[in-house]
């Protein structure tokens, strides 16, 4: 049991609130949640639901900003020794306003996923984050690209941890063995997502028909869900679905396919590496922390980049994705196991 009280503020629903949160709870602190999704899929039991409205995937959720003295009122009742928020700009912001009309005495820290730093919807944005980024005590950034952004913004360095939470890299048996699924993409439907560049550059693939491809589009709306499925028919298109499901899809693959122009260190990339597929990924800073090309992975530039690279994955060898499979297992092991960088996080949070 840790004699510690901290507060999380974050989406109850997503699976990086509950790595983190599950963490704390497993370690014996008390651990509190404010939220405003409807669902609780973390193992906290003190949880304060801010809303009945939940939360929209796609932004817009301003009516945070109404709930700003009922979570000042919280965090002067239970006075946490320790305040994390995810997401800078939205939960960051508001929690981070509650924690200033509390007037309590607390280490206040904020996660940075990626979007909320790198994509960040026009100027008003930014100045938000910087506000938000120069009052906590602690910054988390999931990659070295959201580092270099937060070293722009003139932010100390010293006050900055970079790492992502890691992954359980206990592989399940014959995890590599069943690999029906030739290509699969798993990215939030957004325009930083560059979905587009991925199917487009698909469609004028020979014998493209003969390959089982999958996407998985978090965010997507069923009216524009429903358009790809009717423009591109000999893909699998899925919306959400159970982590359970999406992880099976992952295990089935052989090829991992990203087109993000900006990006954090994105979790089901970490998974593809673990699970065996082959990363076929866009050529950013984030992406080259994690994969060099032609030797654990490829990067591409551009639509015909991507054909070359793709075309080469396809015509490995057994013994070259076995080679490929186990660097990206032992680098996962290294840099990215779960207790171990939740260890480490746990220590810079104090």
């Amino acid at each position: 049991m840790v004699d510690r009280k901290i507060f999380f503020v974050a989406n109850s629903e997503s699976i990086h609130t509950s790595k983190w949160v599950d963490y704390f709870v497993d370690r014996g602190y008390d651990v509190y949640l404010a939220t405003f999704a409807l669902v609780n899929n973390t193992k906290c039991k003190n949880i304060f639901y801010l809303s009945s409205n939940g939360v929209s995937k796609r932004g817009g959720n301003y009516y945070y900003f109404l709930k700003i003295f009922e979570l000042s009122k919280i965090f002067r009742e239970i006075k946490p020794n320790i305040i994390n928020a995810h997401y800078s700009y939205s939960l960051g912001f508001i929690a981070l306003l509650a924690l200033k009309l509390s007037k309590i005495e607390t280490t206040y820290s904020v996660v940075c996923h990626g979007s909320d730093i790198l994509d960040v919807p026009f100027g008003f944005f930014e100045k938000i984050n910087k506000f938000v980024l120069k009052n906590s005590d602690k910054v988390f950034a999931v990659s070295n690209q959201i580092k270099d952004k937060l070293e722009e913004l003139n932010i100390e360095m010293n006050k900055i941890f970079v790492g992502q939470y890691g992954l359980d890299n206990t592989l399940k048996e014959n995890s590599y063995l069943i690999k029906d699924i030739d290509i699969l993409s798993n990215r939030a439907y957004n325009s930083n997502s560059n979905i587009e560049l991925l199917l487009e550059s698909l469609a004028i693939k020979k014998d493209i028909e003969k390959l089982k491809v999958v996407f998985i589009l978090p965010t997507i709306t069923e009216n524009n869900l429903q358009k790809l499925k009717e423009k591109y028919p000999y893909i699998e298109f899925y919306s959400d679905i159970e982590y359970s499901k999406m992880m099976n899809l992952i295990m089935r693959s052989k090829i991992y396919i990203s087109a993000t122009k900006s990006d954090g260190t994105a979790l089901s990339l970490l998974e593809a590496m673990l699970y065996g597929a082959v990363p076929l990924i866009s050529n950013i800073i984030s992406n080259r922390s994690w994969i060099l090309d032609g030797v654990n992975g490829y990067l591409f530039n551009g639509k015909e980049d991507f054909l070359t690279k793709l075309n080469l994955i396809l015509s490995l060898n057994e013994n070259q994705i076995e080679d490929l499979q186990y660097i990206n297992k032992k680098l996962i092991t290294c840099k990215a196991t779960y207790k171990n960088q939740m260890k480490k996080i746990e220590e810079f949070i104090q």
